[in-house]
Parts: structure tokens; sequence; C-alpha cells
């Protein structure tokens, strides 16, 4: 009987192809499974555009359909299927890694299928490729700073974070609301209460060749905005003197 194979969670970043690790690519080389979330029936999801440029054989590859919605009960069985299928390849000896873009620990689909893994077998062999994060990425692309000193950070799902906007931007010094596509016009209303002045970026699409960064967030009210999209809102001027 083969010995059970190994199992990863590969961070390839936020979208640019010269962001994803050496150990990451050497990985995805190496491994006999590439399994991935998809939301395109072609099964070419975000994740894969990335990895597109390491020119792996396209027969490794496992898309697993996803919604990708709040509603997530849909994407709770998918993750089980793929654990499933996971499960499977690595008794037959086999080896798998999952891929998402950003960090595997970091908001992530990984998580959830490592969960239904572990319900399945808790010594199942696992190493986990941290990647740079979309916030990362969107504060170097804004040359904001993250922290300075004693400041604080906080990341918040903007669908779950406005109604505490106040007491955010009173606790931490830099705050990265996240998803924002969905609750922008909101969010501009709850900005627009808010006595103090602020330092404010909205990205999307980062580290692509749609990136876009605009710093006047009025000027996108009423604009259709893209699930790749973030804000970022500073107390102070946020750059390195």
């Amino acid at each position: 009987m083969n010995a059970p194979g190994k199992f990863y969670g590969i961070g390839v970043g936020p979208g640019d192809p010269e962001l994803i690790t050496r150990k990451a690519a050497r990985i995805l080389a190496e491994v006999d499974w590439i399994f991935l979330p998809s939301t395109t029936p072609s099964g070419d999801g975000f994740a894969y555009k990335i990895v597109e440029s390491l020119h792996l054989d396209p027969a490794k590859f496992r898309p697993v359909s996803m919604c990708m919605s709040r509603q997530r009960a849909t994407d709770l069985d998918a993750y089980g299927r793929a654990a499933e299928d996971i499960f499977v390849e690595l008794r037959r000896g086999k080896s798998a890694a999952w891929i998402t873009e950003g960090d595997p620990l970091f908001y992530s689909t990984f998580v959830h299928v490592w969960t239904a893994l572990c319900n399945r077998d808790p010594g199942i062999e696992i190493e986990i490729v941290p990647g740079i994060t979309s916030i990362q990425a969107a504060a170097a692309c804004a040359a904001v700073p993250i922290a300075k000193l004693e400041e604080r950070v906080a990341v918040v799902p903007a669908a779950y974070g406005l109604n505490h906007l106040p007491e955010l931007l009173e606790e931490f010094a830099i705050v990265f609301l996240l998803k924002v596509h969905g609750v922008f016009d909101q969010l501009l209303d709850r900005l627009a209460l808010l006595p103090q002045p602020l330092q404010t970026f909205y990205v999307e699409k980062v580290g692509t060749s749609e990136q876009r960064i605009v710093s006047d967030l009025t000027t996108l009210r009423g604009e259709r905005l893209p699930y790749f999209s973030l804000v970022i809102l500073r107390r102070d001027q946020g750059r390195a003197s």
C-alpha cells in the first residue's frame, strides 16, 4: 500500500504573477494534482490566471465550481466534495495542492477545504505556503504605510463592518475594508458623517493589468464595482516623508 501523499495549501498572491513565491512555483511544478476554486464555466478562475505564466501541465488542474456569495451552503458542499476528491488522491499516494489568490490563511477558500479534509483524517500531512495578500499589494501600490510605531491595523469585510466604522477609525490608525463592491454607496454615506479627515484609497484588481486606484471615493458613487476591490482608510497622511 502506498504511503499517503502530502497536501499543500498554496497562496499565489494578489494577481501579479511575479509575486508568486519561488517555493510556491516549485511545489506547483512537482505535485500530482492542483485543485483550485473556479467561478467560470471554463474552470479558468482568478487563481488559475495568476499561475498561468508558470506553464504547468494543464492535465494537473482540477477546478472546483464555486458561487462565492454570502449564502455559503452551496460553496460548503463544493468544499466537501473537493476534500473527498483530494482525500482519495492522497490515499493513493498522490500529492495535491489547493491554490488560492492571496494567502491561504487570510479569508481564503483553502481554510474550508483544510477543515473538511481534517474531519476525514486529522493525520493528513500538510504544508501551507504563504502568499502576499491584497492588503499588502494595495498599500504598496497606493504608497501608504500599513503601520508605524504603536499604530494598530484593522482588516474587515466591508459587508460586515460598516455599522462599526466610527469605532474602528477611533481605535485603529488604518482600516482595510475588503470586497466593497456590494456596499460602496452605503460606505460613502457613512464616511460623509465622520468628523475627522481621512486619507482614502479605492483599489480594484490589484496586481493585474486592470488594476485601478482612486483617491476620491465620491467619484465612484453608483458605479458597478468588481468583486476584487477594497478600500483603505487612514487617519493621517500616511506617507513616508
